[in-house]
């Protein structure tokens, strides 16, 4: 018959005194005794390998002690009414390990988790996880401060690049997510919404160049509806898609001119639509009577026209009208270009006035108008880490056609050579 294993007190006096007990669990202990509980400094096997020595009381761990997990993770540091209590440190076999505060069994107040990889967090923890205020250092050099709710970064943050760029805002389970500020460290800057890391959402982004993209962004392209303020004035209204024109847009010129076009992922698809503020030479042979010019309006500075569209007001100074002599003048030369608006307060010519209408004078007749070809250099901003690792934000320059060189239809008579009266 196979012998049972004896329970209770194995040798010494295990009431008051050394001696050594085995638990019906067992679990065997070494130690000193008081009134049959184990008290002072002792040691507890256990029976799924697990060893613990340290200070004892009332039966329980309580006081210093180094806890042995049979996997190899050792703890050492405080106990109270045999629970991991206090401070302490422990070192797991993977090579992580923690200093600083437990509570029941748990990492639980500020402590520093340093991980393998060679990164480590500072910060708050509650039941096991990091959570409150703190510090991630990641072993590329990068950095986070901010909130932590359940182990990843939750709330209101800032993360560091190593190379100088900078996000401050919103997280949601360790992404940007919500509304940020993305700072480069060329000095460009893009304040917005984010979805998983990139621009997604309304934004607007300052190039350092001067340039500026106020519009709809798409997994961190320009993706939607929006505008394009090149520094010189220029900029570009309309559909984008993949940081690409993509549907319908209009380039309108620093000088007033503006030209419609449809694009196809970056390409111009047929020939383009002359609109609003187009500006045309005067011939010398065309009679002009009572004739009232107007001169230029100043095109709004890009932060205006985005306070405009943000607020409903007009940013632009009104235009000044400067009267002609009353007296009828047959022929006048004009030296500098007039602006489309001034045509449509002009008298109609009555040299060339027929019973179907009168010739435009700004496509004299033809319908389209010859346009030169416009380049432009767009900021574009991307992710070139593919999602593996750490975000990597780098900012460059296209060069693309905004104007194709060809035919536009006039988009003083719409396309038909003569002027009809209202």
């Amino acid at each position: 018959m196979m012998s049972k294993v004896k329970v209770g007190c194995l040798s010494g006096n295990c009431e008051n005194g050394q001696g050594t007990y085995r638990t019906s669990a067992g679990n065997i202990y070494t130690g000193p005794f008081v009134n049959g509980k184990y008290f002072g400094a002792g040691k507890m096997t256990y029976r799924d390998g697990d060893v613990y020595e340290g200070n004892f009381e009332n039966g329980k761990m309580h006081g210093h002690g180094l806890y042995l997990y049979r996997d190899g993770s050792v703890y050492d540091g405080n106990f109270a009414n045999g629970k991991m209590d206090g401070e302490g440190s422990l070192t797991y076999l993977s090579g992580n390990r923690y200093v600083g505060s437990f509570m029941n069994n748990q990492k639980f107040g500020t402590g520093t988790f340093w991980f393998s990889d060679s990164s480590r967090y500072e910060g708050g923890f509650v039941a096991d996880r990091m959570d409150g205020i703190g510090k991630w250092y990641y072993p590329n050099g990068d950095k986070y401060e901010g909130a932590f709710s359940k182990g990843k970064q939750n709330g209101k943050g800032a993360y560091f690049y190593r190379d100088g760029n900078k996000y401050e805002g919103d997280f949601v389970n360790g992404n940007f997510q919500g509304n940020g500020v993305l700072s480069l460290n060329d000095g460009s800057y893009y304040e917005g919404e984010f979805s998983r890391d990139n621009p997604h959402g309304f934004g607007i982004f300052y190039y350092v160049n001067g340039d500026i993209y106020s519009g709809q962004f798409e997994n961190g392209a320009y993706g939607g509806c929006g505008t394009y303020y090149y520094a010189n004035g220029d900029r570009y209204e309309g559909d984008y898609m993949g940081n690409v024109s993509h549907g319908t847009g209009t380039f309108l010129e620093a000088d007033g001119g503006a030209s419609k076009y449809h694009y196809d992922h970056g390409t111009i698809i047929g020939e383009g639509t002359q609109v609003a503020n187009a500006s045309f030479p005067v011939s010398r042979n065309l009679p002009v009577e009572n004739t009232t010019v107007a001169s230029p309006v100043s095109p709004a500075t890009p932060k205006e026209e985005i306070a405009t569209k943000e607020t409903g007001t007009s940013s632009k100074p009104l235009v000044e009208e400067t009267k002609a002599k009353e007296t009828p003048v047959k022929e006048t030369i004009v030296e500098k270009p007039i602006t489309q608006e001034a045509i449509a307060m002009t008298t109609k010519p009555s040299s060339v006035t027929n019973t179907s209408g009168t010739i435009c004078p700004v496509c004299r007749g033809k319908g389209k108008i010859t346009q030169a070809e416009i380049r432009k250099n767009k900021m574009v901003t991307k992710d070139i880490s593919n999602g593996l690792g750490p975000r990597n934000f780098v900012t460059y320059s296209v060069n693309e056609v905004v104007r194709p060189a060809g035919n536009v239809s006039c988009g003083r008579c719409g396309g038909s050579g003569k002027l009809h009266e209202e």
